[in-house]
């Protein structure tokens, strides 16, 4: 068994606490358990901001190298929301262009537009789509 270092962050709260296990993926494991049961009272956050969900939890080695990490979901919208309105922003104006230029007579120019926004868009879905542990 190794004993890993995992920081449960809460909104603008750090606690750290070891757990052994295994692997880095079995800590990760033992560690949303942690934070969702009755150890999450047992977390010495500083500053003491009780109660909070925990949002992300990181097994790290004894160098402090990431080993493992979840995010809750509602963290990663919210870490994924610039680059949705970024998205939302570009596909609504391609949108536009294709209801204009149809009108118009010339859709080759708006849909390539159309076409060139869809990688930005479905890079910005995929931050939002949760990890598994």
């Amino acid at each position: 068994m190794t004993t890993y270092q995992v920081f449960f962050d809460i909104p603008g709260s750090r606690a750290i606490h070891p757990i052994e296990a295994k692997t880095p993926e079995q800590a990760l494991m033992l560690a949303r358990r942690f934070a969702t049961g009755d150890g999450y009272w047992k977390l010495e956050f500083e500053p003491n901001d009780y109660p909070a969900r925990v949002e992300r939890i990181q097994v790290v080695s004894a160098l402090a190298i990431p080993l493992a990490k979840w995010q809750h979901d509602d963290l990663l919208l919210r870490l994924a929301s610039p680059d949705l309105l970024d998205a939302l922003e570009a596909q609504t104006t391609a949108a536009q262009a294709v209801i204009d230029s149809w009108a118009e007579g010339d859709l080759a120019a708006a849909v390539r537009e159309l076409d060139a926004s869809i990688p930005d868009a479905r890079a910005a879905i995929a931050k939002t789509k949760p990890t598994r542990a």
